[in-house]
């Protein structure tokens, strides 16, 4: 079978120590795989789970358990077969997962957010201690062209 195309980066064989988790909203991706290649440091190759929500399942094991199930093995997978030494958890600004899936007038979608992302972390270092785990969240910058980053501790 011919090739339709090949890319222009050089293959590495050498496996990620780094995974983020995060929502497969594209707006945001590109801007999150900056912020962990540059400013976290974890350079590249990173490991990527992204689905809408981001962590958002890894707290529902009562609730929901197939989707805590779900996500959890496939980090489970990645930790052991890629050795993995760091997660880096980012939640963003205005998560149409969240505002669809937060209902009521007493439930607020970014607090909700935060403290998923606060729960999520504590599932993943209570399970694997040896991890370093990391949680943050992207918001519209002061001036609305620029994403910023806050940690969520």
């Amino acid at each position: 079978m011919a090739a339709i195309y090949e890319s222009k980066m050089p293959w590495s064989p050498d496996r990620p120590r780094t995974l983020a988790v995060l929502c497969s909203d594209g707006r945001w991706r590109y801007h999150i795989e900056e912020f962990i290649a540059t400013h976290l440091g974890a350079g590249a190759p990173v490991d990527v789970v992204a689905v809408p929500g981001g962590i958002e399942p890894l707290t529902l094991a009562d609730l929901c358990p197939k989707d805590f199930s779900f996500l959890r093995r496939r980090m489970e997978m990645l930790v052991d077969a890629h050795a993995l030494k760091r997660v880096i958890a980012v939640g963003h600004q205005d998560c149409a997962w969240y505002r669809a899936r937060t209902m009521g007038p007493r439930l607020d979608p970014h607090e909700r957010q935060i403290a998923d992302l606060r729960g999520a972390a504590a599932w993943l270092r209570g399970t694997y201690p040896e991890l370093r785990v990391e949680t943050y969240l992207a918001r519209l910058g002061s001036t609305s062209q620029r994403v910023a980053f806050e940690v969520v501790p």
